[in-house]
């Protein structure tokens, strides 16, 4: 399963997920260089709204002008659907690829798999970063799939765009054992 979404999502995709999620992180050195007191008096929260702003702006670059692609922002909706067939949300994921949000109507629709029929079910993943929390840095590249908000992932994968990291390369993937701390 894995395998066939990545594949479905394509690397243009999956590239600009893990190109935008390693700007951001150049970002967040260049904020935290620049202002250090105003990262260290940062709350968790306020932190990662201005990621995830940073981020969201990277991919609406990125993947304005690729076809199969749209883009929501509606407010605090943000969501990248791709084909017919894959929404996602770019969520800050912990060391156990949970991701966290306010349980509201929408947020437990999006999060809740379809039960349409076979084969022409929305699936919905959860696009973002590992999360290290005591140094506060951004990770990995992370690709997930969960069924519930405050569910475990069923799979997520980190992703790479190869050793070099220029675009172009292959997308590498990695998948990573939820259970794990």
């Amino acid at each position: 399963m894995v395998e066939d979404v990545l594949d479905d999502l394509g690397d243009k995709v999956v590239g600009a997920l893990v190109d935008a999620t390693n700007a951001t992180r150049v970002d967040l050195a260049d904020y935290r260089d620049a202002f250090p007191g105003w990262v260290a008096d940062s709350r968790e929260r306020g932190l990662s709204n201005w990621i995830h702003d940073r981020l969201w702006a990277h991919l609406r670059r990125q993947l304005t002008d690729v076809d199969s692609v749209g883009l929501l922002d509606q407010g605090v909706t943000r969501e990248v659907k791709v084909g017919l067939r894959y929404r996602a949300r770019v969520k800050r994921h912990t060391g156990r690829d949970r991701v966290r949000s306010y349980a509201t109507k929408s947020a437990l629709a999006f999060w809740a798999q379809s039960d349409a029929l076979e084969g022409l079910e929305e699936v919905r993943l959860g696009f973002g970063y590992r999360w290290n929390p005591e140094e506060r840095v951004i990770g990995s590249t992370i690709v997930s799939l969960r069924d519930g908000l405050d569910e475990d992932a069923i799979w997520a994968v980190e992703v790479d765009a190869g050793a070099s990291g220029a675009a172009g390369t292959s997308i590498t993937w990695t998948p990573v054992d939820p259970s794990l701390p």
